[in-house]
C-alpha cells in the first residue's frame, strides 16, 4: 500500500461514498415506491421532506464523485516512482491489471450517469410541481449501485498496490506489431491504414460538429420538432462511433506525432510529455458526453411541467457539446501544425 495525499484522499472519498450511497440508494428506492401513492397531507409532506434530504446529500456525493475520475489517474501518476519498471501510468496499472482495467471502464460510465442525473435534477428543480421526482429517485437508486462498486474498487486498488512491485514498461504492450488498434484497422483499410484513420476521424468529427450545429438551428428544439427523440438518439450513437475513432486515431496517429516519437503509441506517456493534451481529452469527453446527456434528458425529462422547460435545457446542452467538440478539434489541429 502506497500512502500519500492523493491515495489517502481516494480511500477517504471511497469510504464516505460507500456509506452514503448504501444509505442513499436504499432510501431513494424506498421513497420511489412510496412516491405518488395516495396518503394524507401530513404523510405527503413528510415524504417530500425526506426526499429532499436524500437528494441534497446524494447530490453532494455525486458532485464529489465527478472529480473522482481525474483524481484516479492523478493518484496512479503519483505512484510511478514507487513501482519498479513503471515509466508512466501504464506500468502502475499492471500491478492490479484486472481490477484497474475494470475501473477504467466503469469510471466513464459512472461519470456519464451522474452527469445525466444531475441535469435531470436541475431541470426538475426549475419546476414548481417536481414532475420528475419519481424518475429521479428510481435512477438515483440505480446510479448508487454503480457508485458503490466504483468506490469499493477504488479502496481495494489503493490498498492492493504495493511499493516496489516489478512491472513491464508500456512499450511491451502498446508498441507491439499485433496490437489491436493496428491489426483491426489494417485489415479493413490496408497498409496505409494510419492515413485513412486520420482522414476518417477528421471527417466524422467535423460531421458531428455540423450535425450538432444543425440541431441547434431548430428553434428552441421545441416539442413540435418532428422526430426529435430519434434525431437525438442517432446523434448520440454517432458521437460514440466518433469516440471510438478518436481513441484509435490518437493511439495510432496523433499521440506519436505530438510526442515526436513515431513508434510509440502510449496515451499515458502522451499525458506526461504533452500535459495540455489532458485538456484536449477533457474537452472531447465533455463534448461527447454532452451529446449523450442531451438524449438522456430528452428520454427522461419529457414529463409534465418539465416538458415545457426541456427545449431550453436541450439547447444549452448542445451548445456545450458544440463548443467542447470544436475546442478539442482546434487544440488537436494547433498541436499538429506547431509540432
Amino acid at each position: 500500500m502506497i500512502l500519500n495525499a492523493l491515495s489517502i484522499s481516494m480511500i477517504f472519498i471511497g469510504a464516505i461514498s460507500v456509506f452514503l450511497t448504501v444509505w442513499g440508494g436504499i432510501s431513494s428506492l424506498f421513497l420511489y415506491k412510496k412516491w405518488g401513492v395516495s396518503s394524507t397531507p401530513e404523510e405527503r409532506t413528510s415524504l417530500e421532506d425526506r426526499s429532499y434530504l436524500v437528494l441534497l446529500i446524494m447530490m453532494i456525493v455525486l458532485l464529489i464523485r465527478l472529480i473522482n475520475w481525474p483524481l484516479f489517474y492523478g493518484t496512479l501518476q503519483s505512484f510511478i516512482h514507487d513501482i519498479e519498471g513503471a515509466m508512466c501510468i501504464f506500468g502502475v496499472t499492471q500491478v492490479k491489471p484486472s481490477l484497474t482495467l475494470f475501473l477504467e471502464y466503469l469510471k466513464p460510465i459512472t461519470f456519464f450517469l451522474i452527469g445525466g442525473w444531475l441535469i435531470l435534477h436541475f431541470l426538475d428543480r426549475a419546476t414548481k410541481t417536481s414532475p420528475l421526482m419519481g424518475r429521479k429517485l428510481l435512477l438515483l437508486s440505480v446510479i448508487s449501485l454503480f457508485v458503490l462498486i466504483d468506490s469499493v474498487g477504488d479502496i481495494l486498488l489503493m490498498i492492493g498496490i504495493a511499493p516496489g512491485t516489478l512491472v513491464s514498461c508500456c512499450t511491451t504492450v502498446t508498441d507491439i506489431a499485433n496490437r489491436p488498434t493496428r491489426t483491426t484497422p489494417e485489415s479493413l483499410l490496408g497498409p496505409q491504414y494510419a492515413q485513412s484513420i486520420k482522414i476518417l476521424y477528421f471527417v466524422t468529427h467535423l460531421l458531428l460538429i455540423g450535425v450538432v450545429g444543425l440541431v441547434l438551428k431548430f428553434k428552441k428544439l421545441g416539442n413540435t420538432v418532428p422526430w426529435r427523440r430519434g434525431i437525438l438518439a442517432f446523434l448520440f450513437l454517432f458521437a460514440m462511433v466518433n469516440g471510438i475513432l478518436f481513441v484509435i486515431s490518437q493511439i495510432e496517429v496523433f499521440a506519436p506525432s505530438m510526442m515526436h516519437l513515431p513508434f510509440h503509441h502510449c496515451l499515458y506517456c502522451l499525458w506526461q510529455y504533452v500535459p495540455d493534451s489532458i485538456v484536449m481529452y477533457l474537452l472531447f469527453i465533455l463534448g461527447t458526453f454532452s451529446v449523450g446527456w442531451g438524449f438522456t434528458t430528452e428520454l427522461f425529462g419529457k414529463r409534465g411541467e418539465a416538458a415545457d422547460l426541456l427545449p431550453g435545457y436541450l439547447r444549452k446542452i448542445y451548445w456545450f457539446a458544440f463548443f467542447f467538440l470544436l475546442a478539442s478539434l482546434v487544440m488537436l489541429i494547433i498541436h499538429l501544425l506547431v509540432d
